[in-house]
């Protein structure tokens, strides 16, 4: 996935990570409020006795660092969790003391630290401080009393040495000033030349050993700096609780909570089959997008629907006007030619019926004369949405003629859709805009749909000369065969409508693959319904305006005489 669609799920799955971060926040919040006040105490231990040498080696410093996982295991053991116990008279048992701390290694060091959690503040300081004296107590940290007598042993033989050491040099140093100075008897002068040389000798031997005592002594000594254990700093009584403060709480769980939200919106999405961006509509069909509508009114109903009138200066209307702009933009053709459009969905209830609806009043409101043929027989609607009888229709030029259409001439024929067309075809409210409404639909649409009587009815209308846009309101295509039959027979560019979350990609491509085989030209796609946290950039303007006028004008919706001086005017 990439970026782009990253952040569309972000914006449309936003109110569940909001809704699961106040939930989870508000669960941590109550649960911390409602427990007991724990108090926490900290003891630092040091590893190995490596930090008291001048000189330590690397391997001496890993080894001790190697060292800590083990006491921290030998920590949980039962003797020394018990001696604890023992020594404190605790009121519990092992098990329930070896869950109250935990020890923890400062990364590249060999310093431990043990953490005892616990309602008693003062109980909580003294299991610290007793069980880094157990700890201390079951390892090799002490010299054996052997070693501890020969060290105590060199250290006064050292100390002699350094004495005796310090006594000759002062010494010679007072023979080499006499023969410095002049003697007269020159007995005296060789019997301080001999001292000397025995000075001399004597410094050397107590040199070698001394060097030779301090090496023994700091072997004995390290013997105790890697398996070495000493407090460092002993834990303190508690002041404060450590869960006074919930902030942390709610955080870590809110963060736990919005993680597992966008994993579960990861994974719905993924599984998820539905066209939902206008990103995805040329990729995945290979048709250019030619508009993208907000959701707006009730899908239950078709009162209000024909937003593009009732409210021109709203940002659905706009949208709709930028869908006549794009259809136009595509067709390109001469003015004098009567445009023909088949709108029609992948399946029902995707909005196609309202969408070609509006589009025809966006035609008439530029002063286009405007047809709105009713094609879809089996659930009819466009009388509805306008509010106009479908008493008669387009099912009534079928009708007189089904029974006769055979022993009937062409010509008489035509003569006969010319008379009927202008007593079945009903004047809107809408200056420029007509509706053929369905009539009262036979009883096999299919096969009268694919008449001769279509025939000359489309090519009536198309060359009568009376209109500049037929729009025809198709059935889905992928429910009955009436869509490609209608746009065969009227060559009409079709417009195929999806809805935004409801129409899946397969029946989207299986919609546009039927388009091909049958080699009918699709115009191209709109996306209806299409919501906020799903637009794209470049879709999504009317959404910063919301379901509104462009200017601060309120009040009623305009009458139709307003309605008519606004069409003027425009």
């Amino acid at each position: 996935m990439e970026l782009s669609g990253y952040l569309r799920l972000i914006r449309r799955w936003l109110w569940l990570f909001i809704a699961a971060a106040i939930v989870a926040g508000s669960a941590a919040f109550v649960v911390v409020r409602t427990q007991p006040p724990v108090y926490q105490a900290t003891t630092l231990l040091q590893l190995g006795n490596y930090l008291g040498l001048t000189d330590p080696s690397p391997n001496m410093i890993q080894a001790a660092a190697a060292l800590s996982q083990s006491y921290i295991t030998l920590l949980k053991t039962r003797p020394i969790l018990q001696a604890v116990i023992d020594k404190l008279k605790l009121p519990f048992d092992a098990e329930t003391l070896a869950s109250l701390f935990i020890g923890q290694i400062t990364s590249g060091t060999s310093f431990l630290t043990l953490t005892v959690s616990y309602s008693d503040p003062v109980l909580a300081a003294e299991v610290a401080n007793e069980l880094a004296a157990q700890l201390i107590a079951n390892s090799p940290t002490e010299l054996t009393r052997d070693q501890q007598e020969q060290a105590r042993i060199l250290q006064v033989e050292i100390q002699a040495a350094q004495a005796q050491l310090q006594r000759d040099r002062e010494e010679l140093q007072v023979i080499d000033s006499a023969l410095g100075s002049a003697i007269a008897d020159e007995q005296e002068r060789d019997l301080l030349v001999l001292r000397r040389g025995e000075l001399i000798n004597q410094i050397n031997t107590t040199q070698g050993n001394l060097a030779s005592m301090t090496r023994t002594l700091a072997e004995i000594q390290q013997r105790g700096t890697i398996n070495f254990i000493r407090v460092v700093e002993p834990a303190q009584i508690p002041t404060r609780a450590a869960n006074e403060n919930p902030l942390p709480s709610m955080i870590a769980a809110s963060a736990v909570a919005v993680l597992l939200a966008f994993s579960a919106a990861l994974l719905f999405e993924y599984l998820s089959d539905s066209l939902r961006s206008p990103a995805e509509i040329m990729p995945l069909l290979n048709v250019p997008l030619l508009g993208a509508v907000a959701p707006f009114g009730s899908k239950r109903g078709y009162k209000n629907k024909l937003v593009t009138w009732t409210q021109p200066r709203s940002t659905i209307a706009e949208a709709y006007r930028a869908l006549r702009v794009n259809i136009l933009f595509r067709e390109n053709l001469d003015e004098a030619i009567c445009r023909t459009y088949a709108v029609t969905s992948p399946n029902p209830a995707e909005g196609k019926s309202v969408t070609v609806a509006n589009l025809a009043v966006a035609f008439a409101m530029t002063g286009m004369r405007v047809l709105l043929i009713d094609f879809d027989l089996r659930r009819p609607t466009q009388h509805s949405i306008f509010n106009v009888p479908n008493t008669a229709g387009l099912a009534d030029i079928w009708r007189k003629h089904e029974a006769n259409s055979h022993h009937l001439q062409d010509t008489t024929l035509r003569e006969q859709i010319a008379q009927q067309v202008p007593r079945l075809v009903q004047k809107t409210e809408i200056p420029n805009l007509s509706l053929l409404p369905s009539g009262r639909a036979p009883i096999s649409s299919s096969e009268l749909i694919d008449s001769l009587q279509t025939r000359y009815l489309m090519r009536f209308l198309t060359q009568s000369g009376m209109y500049d846009v037929i729009l025809i309101d198709t059935p889905p295509i992928l429910v009955v065969t009436d869509t490609t039959v209608v746009a065969r027979l009227t060559n009409a560019k079709s417009i195929l409508v999806v809805e935004s979350g409801r129409t899946r990609r397969g029946a989207a491509v299986r919609a546009v693959q039927q388009f091909a085989s049958l080699e009918l030209p699709l115009l191209g796609v709109v996306i209806n319904r299409l919501k906020a946290q799903d637009r794209d950039a470049g879709y999504g303007y009317y959404y910063y305006y919301g379901y509104t006028r462009y200017d601060s004008t309120q009040g009623n919706p305009p009458t139709v005489s307003m309605r008519v001086n606004d069409v003027q005017q425009r």
